[in-house]
């Protein structure tokens, strides 16, 4: 997109249109980040350790620790 000859109104409209994009993204982050925690909590009910799934997702294993904390909270909130 020229900016320099786009109209004003063209601009708002595409950078509305982005921050649409923005949200529907964070959206979708927010459900898989969801999922994933869950099916983490049930591959550690199974005995599965928090280092084998954090080398098995190419995360830390201080990421798993948390994740599954965040699930267990969200489990006992509701």
């Amino acid at each position: 997109m020229d900016t320099k000859t786009t109209t004003t109104e063209a601009l708002v409209g595409e950078a509305q249109r982005l921050t649409q994009e923005l949200r529907d993204y964070q959206e979708g982050m927010t459900n898989t980040g969801r999922v994933r925690r869950a099916l983490w909590q049930v591959l550690n009910d199974r005995g599965i350790s928090q280092r084998r799934i954090a080398d098995a997702c190419g995360v830390v294993e201080h990421t798993v620790y948390t994740e599954l904390r965040k699930h267990r909270q969200a489990k006992a909130a509701t």
